[in-house]
């Protein structure tokens, strides 16, 4: 999709609800979103206190939920804080500013989520977001999408053709009308009006992730390819598409990072995410040599203090994650 994002669809009118309470998220949002809203029952106080507190940019406006963050003229933040027991927004995001239009990146967890960061842009831009992209289909990324809809007509969807086979094959409520990007097989480039935006396909946390990239000064919206502070979800990994998707992700080394969850971070910072990852790799490849099921493995795995502090949603993360590996050197993949 080069060149203008004009409107070009209707979107029939959806008013937003006030949001999914607890039992409802955890029925609707999927695999992914769900273990995340019972992270409260696994991160120890300390963790969920200090979790996501470091601002990178002005504070546009904070809530029990999470915080925006306005991280360049025209880029804001989402920084989520679900951890703290509020799953309102759950995942980061975030808002792109342009002439002709405005898109949000993350449909969110809830739509009340959505709505509240879409409030906001009426507020201090004057405008709502026009386009949200939704990075890949987990629940706590798509859910709340219906919330930036502010009128019938006033909103574009826009997400992979992968992205959106697995929503409409999942009973996800209040999914919109989405548009496919036209260039699934390399960048997609969105014209906002003065400002040009990056889509590029990659894969490894889902059959497809996007990464959105936004230059001058380089922010790069990762979405769940890229965590800081929080061991990330294996549930629909591919172990080596995921490695060789996060080195090409972080392989600018002056831009500012958006992580699907936790605090904005450079690359500098990331390199703690990426020795997590080649430690569990190592570990993944040493038991499947020695014949150990991933539960047994799991108990060897540590992350050393130097690399920081690592919370973990669910105690099964690690055993989660040797799963996928064990399974991807099964196929005889990675050999």
């Amino acid at each position: 999709m080069s060149g203008s994002l004009a409107p070009r669809c209707t979107v029939p009118g959806a008013p937003p609800s006030p949001g999914l309470d607890r039992r409802g998220f955890l029925r609707h949002a999927g695999r992914c979103a769900a273990t995340l809203a019972a992270a409260s029952l696994f991160a120890p106080d300390a963790l969920r206190a200090a979790f996501a507190r470091r601002a990178r940019g002005e504070v546009i406006a904070e809530a029990p939920w999470g915080r925006v963050e306005e991280v360049a003229e025209g880029v804001w933040a989402l920084v989520s804080t679900p951890l703290e027991g509020d799953f309102t927004t759950i995942a980061n995001g975030g808002l792109i500013v342009g002439r002709d239009a405005i898109l949000a990146v993350e449909g969110l967890g809830t739509t009340r989520g959505a709505r509240w960061l879409s409030d906001l842009a009426l507020e201090h831009l004057g405008r709502r977001p026009t386009h949200v992209l939704l990075t890949h289909h987990h629940g706590d990324h798509t859910l709340g999408q219906a919330g930036y809809v502010d009128r019938p007509g006033t909103l574009r969807v826009l997400t992979s053709e992968a992205t959106l086979r697995r929503l409409e094959s999942s009973d996800q409520e209040r999914l919109m009308p989405t548009e496919v990007l036209s260039e699934p097989e390399g960048e997609t480039e969105l014209d906002l009006g003065g400002r040009v935006v990056r889509v590029v396909p990659r894969a490894g946390h889902t059959v497809s992730d996007l990464v959105v990239e936004v230059d001058d000064p380089r922010i790069v919206f990762a979405g769940d390819l890229v965590w800081n502070g929080l061991f990330p979800n294996f549930v629909d990994a591919r172990p080596l598409q995921l490695m060789e998707a996060v080195r090409a992700t972080l392989a600018e080394e002056r831009a500012l990072f958006v992580p699907g969850h936790g605090d904005l971070a450079t690359r500098g910072e990331l390199e703690a995410y990426l020795e997590v990852l080649e430690r569990l790799e190592v570990l993944a490849r040493r038991s499947f040599a020695r014949g150990e099921t991933p539960s047994e493995a799991a108990e060897a795995f540590r992350i050393p203090p130097s690399l920081g502090t690592w919370t973990f949603f669910r105690d099964d993360y690690v055993r989660r994650a040797l799963d996928a590996w064990h399974r991807a050197l099964s196929a005889g993949e990675g050999a």
